[in-house]
């Protein structure tokens, strides 16, 4: 979008979300608490669950002519059980929004797992192992199937379309229980800055040997943008959540 009027962009991927199916009928625009001058609201749904449950979105921006725009995407959970993450997508919904920083947020790709309570996905796939990006068919019948083809979940190709819509240059998503920023070797600066601002150490996940159809790995490794795992510990805390939602925004507004 070089080159383009920054209102004439926002424009743009807003009506490409629109033609794709990710905003809800009547999504209004709201202002924010922020006041007239700070960032408005919006709210969309990149599609629906197995179970038909809505895949929520909050896009919070401030006007378009005001700043150059860093778009950056924060996934809650991709895995059902693993429930801290939403806690930072809450807090980050009320932060005060850098101007240049262009905010979706995600509270989870995963509705079905996180009202039972399960890794999976309502047909018991890993959805972090449904991406096209070195998939193969693996652990059928375990809490880590890939399912039968890559991207064969409705969750799945609903994330990978809305990523591919909004051409985000950050994407950060949240896991448990393994407490550590993921090492990669797109974006360790990014790795190390995320790390340093929650206080995490900086580690190497690598799901004992390949990462199959993982989705930072499918990021990484297929569109432009930087894509970065934080695991957070079984128990979190609250000022930890703090850290990692301010952090999140810090290093966002860095480009």
């Amino acid at each position: 979008m070089k080159g383009m009027s920054r209102t004439r962009a926002r424009r743009l991927v807003l009506t490409a979300l629109a033609v794709a199916g990710l905003v809800l009928p009547g999504a209004p625009v709201v202002a924010s608490a922020h006041g007239p001058d700070g960032p408005t609201t919006q709210r969309l749904s990149m599609g629906t669950s197995v179970r038909g449950r809505p895949i929520p979105v909050l896009h919070r921006a401030f006007p378009p002519a005001e700043a150059a725009r860093v778009r950056v995407v924060v996934i809650g959970s991709i895995h059902g059980d693993e429930r801290a993450g939403l806690r930072v997508i809450r807090d980050l919904k009320q932060r005060n929004l850098p101007a240049n920083v262009d905010l979706w947020l995600v509270r989870t790709v995963n509705p079905d797992g996180v009202v039972a309570d399960r890794r999976t996905n309502a047909h018991r796939v890993d959805l972090n192992r449904n991406f096209p990006y070195r998939w193969r068919s693996v652990d059928k019948g375990s809490a880590t199937y890939s399912g039968p083809r890559a991207l064969s979940e409705p969750e799945s190709r609903a994330l990978k379309a809305f990523i591919t819509t909004v051409q985000p240059q950050l994407v950060v998503t949240f896991h448990q229980p393994l407490y550590g920023v993921g090492a990669n070797d797109k974006g360790m600066p990014v790795v190390r800055a995320l790390a340093k601002g929650m206080r995490l150490p900086v580690k190497t996940f690598a799901c004992t040997g390949v990462c199959h159809g993982s989705f930072t790995s499918w990021v990484n490794n297929r569109t432009p943008a930087t894509a970065v795992t934080v695991e957070l510990g079984p128990s979190v805390p609250d000022a930890l959540v703090h850290r990692a939602a301010a952090t999140i925004l810090t290093v966002g507004s860095r480009g």
